[in-house]
């Protein structure tokens, strides 16, 4: 189960007059869910990206209301500025922890492929996957060797291939490629190249005889 807290606080201000608190270095949040009525938080600017940076975005967070209580949710959605980036706003759902939750969790390589210079690289498809779980059991992100992609002609790494993780079921199709190596265009342009040729030779060849029997 995620270790993930974060600290908050009943928000009074709403509407537009929520850039106040924006300056003051806080967010504002909405928690909602299926057996609870909507409750307008705040909470601090710097915890919650940190908190977003360690994997909080597909987590369970438990969210420490001051005067009120625990409340254990997922982060359904976060709002940023367009062009500083800085956080908005933010939506929380608080989830019961009996029932399944489904996320979308980052993939993320680990082992060594092939060294394949300048003729292939390594293509990741699919950043993340869609799983279905318990809130305890959602991980931070699942982890995939790729050191079986070894040559260019070795096949995807699919939906199907990741790591069976306990109480976690993949949603996407199972033959969807998450990791496959592609020959590079020069690669390509090379293979090209060396076809053409070849088949440009015996005309040549062909050619040369032709002249020979007209001098003849």
């Amino acid at each position: 189960m995620s270790d993930l807290k974060l600290k908050a606080q009943r928000r009074e201000i709403v509407g537009r007059q929520v850039r106040q608190l924006r300056n003051q270095g806080l967010v504002p949040v909405v928690v909602y869910g299926k057996s609870q009525e909507p409750e307008n938080l705040q909470v601090e600017a710097f915890a919650f990206d940190r908190l977003l940076a360690t994997g909080g975005g597909s987590q369970l967070i438990q969210v420490d209301i001051e005067g009120v209580g625990m409340r254990n949710i997922l982060i359904r959605s976060v709002q940023r500025d367009p062009v500083r980036h800085y956080l908005m706003h933010a939506d929380f759902y608080a989830v019961n922890m009996t029932e399944q939750q489904r996320v979308q969790v980052p993939i993320v390589p680990v082992g060594k492929a092939g060294n394949f210079g300048a003729e292939a690289l390594v293509v990741q498809s699919l950043d993340h996957v869609e799983i279905e779980a318990l809130p305890s059991d959602i991980p931070a992100h699942i982890e995939v060797d790729i050191s079986v992609l070894e040559s260019v002609d070795s096949p995807p790494i699919t939906v199907a291939d990741l790591p069976v993780v306990a109480g976690v079921v993949y949603m996407a199709a199972p033959e969807e490629a998450v990791f496959s190596v592609v020959q590079t265009r020069a690669a390509v342009e090379e293979d090209t190249t060396e076809e053409e040729s070849t088949e440009a030779e015996p005309a040549l060849i062909r050619r040369g005889k032709e002249d020979g029997e007209d001098e003849e």
